[in-house]
């Protein structure tokens, strides 16, 4: 297979990338060329309301394998085999981390998976095949003492709006461990202040509620009285015309605040706010099933990956309260 022009920029482009923009008469007709297929499939994801993250994820991905195979002429779900993969894997390792490639698998081997399930193809290609491996990583998370050198970096902020605003941002990370997406997604109304109760929208369009505890509550209630604009959003851009801030915005806000606290022992991202609220909430007694709760894990499994970073030292304290021994009545 000649793999040559994968290096190029335009490796990662596909006809009409834009969903939105489907000619949904062509769907109709049911194109039954991997391209088409993969319209239907985008459709189909729309129809049953996967969140427009998953489906522009699954469009850049699959799109990517799409235009990859039609480079080998492979134009037809039958025509792919194992092999295909193999090579569009090989040639992605070249660029991207392990845990991106297996991004890229899972994205490429839902598509497939669907078309098993819609009948086009007998047996996927995907069938006999194993993901690549992703190595474990134990994510450190922030310390106190990076917490407190952020809040500080905040606090001498100018600015009014923005350093009341910021250090909302940053404690309601850390009181509620939300994802970016669904902490930027808040409107005012999902705040109930006299309960402490956020109610947020996570993956797959699930409703949940997590908890912001008093300093939080302050720390949000003394930006939004310096708000004067009448959006429904909770994070704006300005105190006046009252932009929605948007995810992007948070995540640069985020790593400019660590680069400027001088933060080199944690990666500097809004997840690992979520790391460090999980591993202080275990650290702090907070039970494995309310942990899961509030993060909006599916699985005990997902919410047990937030403890590797747990070391021994953890251990030790926890002993100091369960010893068996010491817990004994002589």
């Amino acid at each position: 297979m000649d793999i040559a022009h994968l290096n190029t920029s335009k490796y990662h482009e596909w006809p009409n990338r834009d969903s939105d923009h489907l000619n949904y008469l062509d769907i109709i007709k049911s194109d039954t060329t991997l391209y088409g297929q993969l319209k239907i499939f985008l459709l189909t994801c729309k129809v049953n309301e996967l969140s427009p993250r998953t489906i522009a994820d699954y469009e850049q991905k699959a799109g990517a394998f799409v235009a990859f195979c039609y480079s080998q002429g492979a134009k037809e779900p039958q025509d792919i085999t194992p092999n295909h993969i193999r090579v569009f894997l090989l040639v992605l390792r070249e660029k991207l981390k392990p845990s991106s490639v297996h991004d890229y698998y899972g994205a490429i081997c839902r598509f497939f998976n669907w078309l098993v399930e819609e009948e086009v193809l007998e047996h996927s290609p995907f069938e006999k095949m194993r993901p690549p491996r992703v190595p474990k990583q134990v994510i450190q998370p922030f310390s106190q003492e990076d917490i407190k050198r952020m809040l500080v970096v905040i606090a001498s902020d100018h600015n009014d709006f923005r350093a009341y605003r910021n250090r909302a941002i940053i404690l309601t990370f850390l009181d509620t461990g939300l994802r970016l997406s669904e902490l930027a997604g808040i409107r005012i109304h999902d705040v109930d202040f006299g309960n402490g109760i956020i109610k947020v929208m996570g993956k797959g369009r699930k409703e949940r509620f997590v908890r912001i505890g008093k300093e939080t509550q302050k720390a949000m209630l003394r930006y939004l009285l310096l708000r004067k604009d009448k959006q429904p959003w909770l994070w704006v851009t300005n105190i006046d015309t009252g932009e929605p801030l948007s995810s992007l915005g948070i995540q640069s806000f985020i790593r400019r605040l660590a680069k400027r606290a001088g933060i080199t022992d944690a990666r500097c991202s809004p997840h690992t706010f979520r790391h460090t609220f999980a591993v202080s909430c275990l650290r702090n007694g907070m039970g494995e099933f309310n942990l899961q709760c509030l993060l909006g894990h599916t699985t005990l499994q997902m919410t047990r990956r937030y403890a590797q970073s747990l070391g021994i030292n953890d251990a030790i304290m926890a002993h100091e309260k369960a010893s068996p021994v010491d817990n004994l009545k002589f």
